[in-house]
């Protein structure tokens, strides 16, 4: 039956597997259930989003609070979707945050044989064991930097290859474990298990960066509500990621401080007015707000707001230059050749693309995770870089899935007119599947055959050169 009958689609989008992705942020906590298509693409089934009072700069404070907007809105979700979820993907970001790198080897006692995933797991795990953590920190992911086979840089995936040396960079993030057990317990007193935990700059860039640009260089900086995450991206792989403790709170709390105005005012006016770059004709322009709390109109110059605002961008952007040159300190060979991408909610504030490109001296696009999610209204309002963090973990989620269980749900194959899957994030220089066409857990699968079947050859290739050899022997002593 061909793709494009909606009643084979139908049926294969009942038996995806639906997974919940929470973004527990600082100004809001937001849950979204949702699962792929026959296109790889993912169906938001609903979502709920609530604002949070139990976080500041991106790290829990208030248990209780965080808990209980958790759990609202996750009641609000399963109300909408006529669901019961349990299980929960979660990110986490904070200034406690920081990155390792190490490089580790093993010896293949058989130089001849294939190498598979577990030895990649071999070299990950080496990874973990040998970088020095300190004893209230823990290993939240471990990410591949490139791969070398008898000191020889492989082009490529280093699955199907052969060699005596196998060896591999890592990037090790870690964070401080008491206050990653603060998002634990929070999640878990909501009546929640969770599934994954992500750090959120990498679910963010999954969400909206594009294969090319993690190729060729690419800086993303999301600014969330209390915090404002780097992630740099080059070689198809994850180079170097910062966490800044400041985000869009951070104008918002200079703005209430010098006008002598509540918060959610402040919120508000930066909202509505804020930005980050005046004209001429701007500067003169004054605003006059009528406030339930006071009985005279609240007066302001758009000069002025706009000054408070520049200067704590200012300092947020001094950090980020700071993060960049860090990172080619590190890899001097490497360029950002794409610029920048800014998403999350602080990518809203007015000519905050001009400004960035003005203080950077780069090239700076705004970033939407549209690119992983197929058309449709409920999809058109997730499509904003406020959701970029939730939609990037929903895609983990999904994928992880995906790979667990192929064989309760795979999508049917699209013909040459359907649209191609969304891009994905590769280990560093690993090529794409051929057939497009193929899903990951298909084109795995025969990998998988594809190995046995060459290791099978390989060993009875190896098994006649030795008759072979035996019988020259013996003819040799006669």
């Amino acid at each position: 039956m061909m793709m494009n009958e909606p009643t084979d689609n139908r049926q294969s989008n009942e038996q995806a597997p639906v997974r919940v992705a929470l973004d527990v942020g600082t100004t809001k906590v937001v849950a979204v259930a949702g699962r792929f298509n026959a296109h790889r693409k993912i169906e938001v089934i609903d979502y709920a989003i609530l604002q949070n009072t139990g976080m500041v700069q991106g790290e829990i404070f208030n248990l209780m609070e965080t808990s209980q907007t958790i759990q609202h809105v996750m009641d609000e979700l399963q109300q909408k979707t006529g669901r019961q979820f349990d299980k929960v993907t979660v990110g986490i970001s904070g200034d406690h945050i920081r990155a390792i790198y190490t490089r580790e080897y093993i010896i293949r006692p058989e130089p001849r044989e294939l190498i598979l995933q577990q030895d990649i797991d071999e070299l990950k795990e080496l990874a973990k064991k040998s970088i020095i953590i300190e004893e209230q920190e823990e290993i939240l992911e471990v990410i591949p930097q490139g791969y070398m086979i008898d000191n020889k840089w492989v082009k490529g995936s280093p699955i199907g290859t052969i060699g005596k040396r196998f060896e591999a960079s890592f990037l090790v993030i870690v964070g401080k474990n008491k206050k990653i057990d603060k998002l634990i317990r929070s999640v878990k007193l909501a009546g929640l298990e969770i599934e994954d935990i992500y750090l959120q700059p990498i679910a963010s860039a999954k969400a909206v960066l594009k294969e090319p640009q993690c190729q060729l260089g690419v800086a993303l900086i999301d600014i969330g509500g209390g915090t404002t995450d780097i992630l740099i991206c080059n070689n198809g792989a994850v180079r170097f990621t910062g966490i800044i403790p400041v985000g869009g709170d951070f104008l918002t709390e200079e703005i209430y401080k010098h006008f002598h105005i509540e918060p959610k005012t402040a919120e508000s006016i930066k909202l509505k007015y804020g930005t980050a770059l005046l004209s001429n004709e701007d500067k003169k322009k004054v605003y006059r707000l009528a406030l339930d709390w006071t009985p005279r109109p609240f007066e302001f110059k758009l000069e002025t707001l706009s000054n408070l605002i520049r200067v704590k961008l200012d300092q947020i952007v001094n950090q980020i230059e700071q993060f960049i040159d860090d990172y080619q300190s590190f890899f001097p060979g490497e360029k950002i050749n794409l610029g920048v991408v800014v998403t999350g909610g602080g990518s809203q504030l007015k000519n905050i693309i001009q400004y960035l490109q003005y203080k950077l001296g780069r090239d700076v696009v705004l970033g939407k995770p549209g690119i992983l999610l197929a058309p449709s209204p409920i999809n058109d309002k997730l499509a904003r870089p406020q959701f970029a963090t939730v939609i990037g973990l929903l895609q983990l989620a999904l994928e992880k899935a995906a790979q667990q269980s192929p064989e309760t749900w795979t999508p049917p194959q699209r013909d040459e007119r359907s649209p191609a899957g969304s891009p994905t994030f590769r280990e560093a220089g690993e090529e794409e599947s051929p057939t497009t066409a193929q899903t990951a857990e298909e084109s795995t699968g025969k990998k998988r055959n594809l190995f046995s079947i060459l290791q099978k050859l390989f060993s009875a290739v190896d098994e006649a050169n030795k008759e072979q050899s035996t019988k020259n022997n013996s003819h040799d002593q006669e």
